[in-house]
Order: C-alpha cells, then sequence, then structure tokens
C-alpha cells in the first residue's frame, strides 16, 4: 500500500472516530444542582443519543449525604436512611429522568438505559466511594445548547437529582446548498392499480399510558432590604415526601408535577422565612416565576406576621396561624440570642380602650404560644397599640390590613 493511500484510509479512520463520538463538553456548566454530591463530568452528543457522564463522590464528612436532607438542615427530617446511618448509603437512577429544554417543557427527551448504576433497585455504596456512571437519552435537537436533567419523582424521603441549565456544545446542522442545475424530472411509468383486499378486523389497540405533565418553577431569592441575590434553602412536598433545594447564588428552578399542588417554604440564616404556594394545574402555562423577598433579622427591624388569625373580637389563635408561628419559633430557636416585641395592632373602628385592651391580648396569645412551644418567656415582650399605629388610611378593604401582628427584634 503506498504512502498517500495509507493516509487517506487513517484519515477516514480519524473521521469515522470523531463521528461515532459526536459533540463533546467536557465538565459542561451547570447552573444549578439539587444535590452537592453527584457532577455532571461530560455530555456526549452522538447521532443517536444523548449521553450523560455522572460521577457519585460519598465522603463521610461531607454534609448533605446522598439523596436523603443534609443532617444539618434547620427543617426537622426523620427520613435518613438507617442503612445511611450505619455508614453506608444507596443509589440508583430514577428510569422517569427526562431532559428538558428549560422553559419549553414540550421539548422532553425521554430516557433509555444507564451503565453501572441500577434503575430498579437500590445500590449499596460505603461512605468515601466513587462511582461513575453514565445515563443515555434521546438525542437533543440541535441548536438545544443549555438543558435541564430532570429526575422522576423522589419516593421514601429520598432526593431527586436534579440539574437546571446545563450548557453544551450542540450547534445547528448546516443545511446542503441547493444546486443552481435543473433536474431532469424522470419519466415514471403508469401506475398500477392496487388489487381489492379482503377487509382485515380491526383489532384494537389499547391507549398508550398517559405521561405526567411536568411544568418548571423558578425564581431568585432576595434581601427584601438591599434586594440582593441570598444564598437560601427551598422545601416542598411532593407526592408525600419533602424534598429540598439549596442554592448557593439565590436562584432556583424546580421541575413541579402539573397534577399536584405544592406549599414551598423559604429560609435562609439570618433572615425570617416566608412562604408560597403554587398549583401547576390551575394555569395553561408550563413555566412560573415567583421571586422570594426575605427580611434580614437585625436589631431595630420591624416584620410583619401575615397569617395570624384570631376568633372574631376575640383573641383566641385559629389553627390557620399555626404554622406561621412554627416558623417564628424556628428562627427563635436557631438563634438563641434573640429577643423580640410582640405588638398587637387594630382598626380605629369601635371603643379605642377596647381595642387596644383586645391588641394587647393578641400579643399575649402569640407570646404565650411562642413559651408553649420552648421558648424561654424572657426573650419575648408582647405590647397592644390598637389603633393607634394604622398603616393604611384607604378604604375599608384596605383598612383590614391595620389589623395585623407584628414582631420587633430587640436584641440579637
Amino acid at each position: 500500500m503506498n504512502f498517500k493511500l495509507l493516509s487517506a484510509s487513517f484519515g477516514a479512520i480519524l473521521l469515522s472516530i470523531h463521528t461515532s463520538f459526536g459533540q463533546i463538553t467536557e465538565n459542561p456548566r451547570v447552573e444549578e444542582s439539587s444535590v452537592p454530591y453527584v457532577k455532571i463530568k461530560k455530555v456526549e452528543l452522538t447521532d443517536a443519543n444523548t449521553v450523560v457522564y455522572l460521577q457519585f463522590i460519598d465522603k463521610q464528612a461531607q454534609q448533605p449525604q446522598l439523596r436523603s436532607q443534609p443532617r444539618t438542615s434547620p427543617f426537622p427530617d426523620s427520613r435518613i436512611p438507617k442503612l445511611q446511618q450505619q455508614g453506608q448509603s444507596q443509589i440508583w437512577l430514577d428510569p422517569e429522568t427526562r431532559l428538558y429544554k428549560p422553559g419549553e417543557i414540550d421539548k422532553k427527551f425521554k430516557f433509555i438505559r444507564a451503565e453501572n448504576i441500577t434503575t430498579t433497585t437500590k445500590t449499596s455504596v460505603a461512605n468515601g466511594d466513587t462511582v461513575d456512571f453514565v445515563a443515555y437519552f434521546e438525542r437533543l435537537t440541535p441548536g438545544i445548547e443549555e438543558f435541564d436533567f430532570y429526575e422522576g419523582r423522589s419516593s421514601g424521603g429520598y432526593q431527586s437529582w436534579n440539574f437546571y441549565g446545563i450548557h453544551v456544545k450542540n450547534p445547528l446542522k448546516k443545511q446542503p446548498e441547493k444546486s443552481s442545475k435543473p433536474i431532469a424530472k424522470a419519466t415514471t411509468p403508469p401506475a398500477k392499480k392496487p388489487a381489492v383486499k379482503a377487509p382485515q378486523k380491526k383489532v384494537p389497540v389499547p391507549a398508550p399510558k398517559k405521561e405526567s405533565e411536568t411544568a418548571v418553577l423558578r425564581g431568585t431569592v432576595y434581601n427584601a432590604k438591599t434586594k440582593e441575590p441570598i444564598a437560601a434553602q427551598l422545601s416542598y412536598i411532593e407526592s408525600g415526601d419533602t424534598l429540598q433545594i439549596r442554592s448557593s447564588s439565590g436562584k432556583y428552578r424546580v421541575g413541579v408535577d402539573a397534577g399536584e399542588q405544592y406549599k414551598f417554604r423559604v429560609m435562609a440564616r439570618g433572615y425570617y422565612g416566608s412562604s408560597f404556594s403554587l398549583a401547576p394545574g390551575d394555569s395553561s402555562g408550563k413555566s412560573f416565576d415567583q421571586d422570594v423577598y426575605l427580611t434580614p433579622l437585625i436589631v431595630g427591624e420591624t416584620i410583619l406576621l401575615p397569617n395570624i388569625y384570631f376568633e372574631t373580637s376575640q383573641y383566641t389563635l385559629l389553627p390557620e396561624s399555626f404554622e406561621e408561628l412554627n416558623r417564628l419559633v424556628d428562627v427563635m430557636r436557631d438563634s438563641p440570642t434573640v429577643k423580640i416585641r410582640v405588638e398587637g395592632h387594630t382598626d380605629n373602628v369601635g371603643d379605642f380602650d377596647k381595642n387596644l385592651e383586645l391588641s394587647r391580648q393578641r400579643a399575649e396569645a402569640v407570646k404565650n404560644y411562642l413559651v408553649e412551644k420552648g421558648i424561654n418567656g424572657s426573650r419575648i415582650e408582647a405590647k397592644g397599640y390598637g389603633g393607634t399605629r394604622p398603616i393604611t388610611k384607604g378604604t375599608e378593604e384596605e383598612r383590614k390590613k391595620n389589623r395585623r401582628v407584628e414582631f420587633v427584634i430587640t436584641e440579637m
């Protein structure tokens, strides 16, 4: 074989190797991930598949561990598997995992198979071990250079592995240039009349299993004073499992089931938490934006308790108030040096003295609830101001805002 022929053959081999490997992105940039212990090492786009190379690293000193909430989380967690507590963890990949184009949930790419990780049973991994595994999906449409890796719903208290904003090289394919030369029309023989076939009995085909629709919730958690993003934690319940997302940048993105209703709780160290509800099925949209503003815990700051309810003209707390009050309990427990003054307010309708006494009694009711939950009473002062400190003087509907409970941080 001469040298030119050998060179040509070698070049053809290299070309075929390149084609089979496809477009490769090493250590792709990932905007957000739900867990710190699983990394995407590489994404390869072949002619047929999107191949995601991942690595699981389980270090004994690392928190949080595996697919459960971190042990240091401020949220109560009784779901840590006993196997994990004994120095082992369990991993698997949910076969319901999908790839999505951000904001366009109808553009999804199904999971095909996995290597070096199970999809039907859980595999035990000792603390400190590293597991490299590969997941194969349908091929991303050319031109999609950012996608989300969304694992199916968690179960049994385990946290899903979700990655949002994965950036890869996937340019549009160049269209072949059209030839300017006219193409001769081929003569076609006359079509033969098809033979008449006997009618065939139709066999009923079972309807395909309907997949649950998925939507995306995204937003940013801000400092309510400075309007700057802050590191935060979001927790929510899906199919009976409490899940948690940590964001160091304040930005978050969550895949949600359109058929469920959600209550999100947002917390950040040094801030008073917040919550909001989401019912994706009530809207025709497939993407939801929800920014959250948290008030910093600083001396002199007045913070509204937005969901405190009493019996009409009474100071008996209604059960709807307990969730908000428990959030304040968590703040007091996490910051044992904080002291507060609970302030009760009414509108200016009715007898002045009665309103003043009612507002004091309501503030005392809030204090008593906190004490019953284990907060030292010496850290809580209660005062009533009646209708002397209105926040609005507008319409009758707006004046309802004057009936409120707030707390002021008096000492840190």
